[in-house]
């Protein structure tokens, strides 16, 4: 395991490889972390482990390989239950995206997931984060912790087209979104409000300037280039921050300024790139 991982992250991966070990007989010859470890934004307790795992070929085939697949995702259960009932909370998760071993080196978006486990819910059909962001992510700040370096397993995020997927992204996800946000009634939460901004300005800074930051770098951003929804993004990094939420803006405007806040980010990403 690499001395690079927090302490929590390593313990994590470690239960979890072992438990694919047992499970899966040899079938996952290569993983690695991203994430926010990837783009040095960990917070032990706090944070969740985002892996990308290379299933060898021999597995292909096997019949039992999605119940297995199962199984190792709810392997963790145990673990996490402990963490909670000491209040540590449910971090340190591990979400995991399984690519074939003879796919890993294709353009990203050409690749066929085996299945994916993002917290309490298993993909048998496909993984979201196999495309050029997480791509990316994995190709600049990735840790192997099994297999050889990342450097050297060939993963080709397509750079040329990032741009394009990023702004299909938004619209395509991020757009219906903020007009579902913007026709609700009822209050949101601290939590949707960080995910309702924070993912725009992810995108919307990938949009400008090709690089990928966290969710915490995000809102920062987010706050300087629109200075108007500062407030409202405020509760957002307060919420990603583990802080103190800010008792201004009020929680019964948190909706309308949220929605305000993602339709002034889309237009400004349409216009430096409209979605082709």
């Amino acid at each position: 395991m690499d001395l690079m991982l927090p302490k929590d992250a390593a313990f994590a991966i470690d239960s979890y490889l072992r438990a694919a070990d047992r499970l899966l007989p040899g079938a996952i010859t290569a993983c690695a972390v991203g994430g926010s470890i990837a783009l040095d934004a960990y917070r032990p307790g706090r944070s969740d482990i985002d892996l990308a795992a290379i299933v060898s070929d021999e597995w292909r085939g096997h019949r039992g390989l999605m119940a297995r697949l199962r199984l190792l995702h709810l392997s963790q259960l145990p673990r996490l239950a402990v963490r909670a009932a000491r209040g540590r909370g449910v971090s340190a998760c591990c979400n995991t995206v399984f690519v074939w071993e003879s796919e890993a080196g294709q353009p990203v978006t050409r690749i066929r997931p085996i299945a994916s486990h993002v917290g309490e819910i298993f993909d048998p059909h496909g993984a979201f984060d196999v495309n050029p962001v997480i791509w990316k992510e994995l190709v600049d700040g990735g840790i192997s912790v099994r297999g050889d370096d990342v450097s050297t397993w060939g993963l080709d995020p397509e750079p040329d087209g990032l741009r394009d997927w990023v702004a299909r992204n938004l619209d395509e996800y991020w757009a219906p979104l903020a007009r579902s946000v913007g026709s609700g009634k009822r209050r949101l939460s601290a939590s949707e409000v960080e995910w309702c901004l924070l993912g725009p300005a992810r995108m919307h800074h990938t949009l400008v300037t090709g690089k990928i930051i966290s969710k915490e770098a995000a809102g920062r951003y987010a706050a300087d280039a629109f200075p108007v929804h500062a407030p409202i993004i405020k509760v957002a990094l307060a919420r990603v921050r583990h802080d103190t939420i800010p008792s201004q803006p009020p929680r019964e405007y948190w909706r309308t300024l949220t929605a305000e806040a993602m339709q002034t980010m889309l237009a400004e990403a349409r216009r430096s790139h409209p979605p082709a």
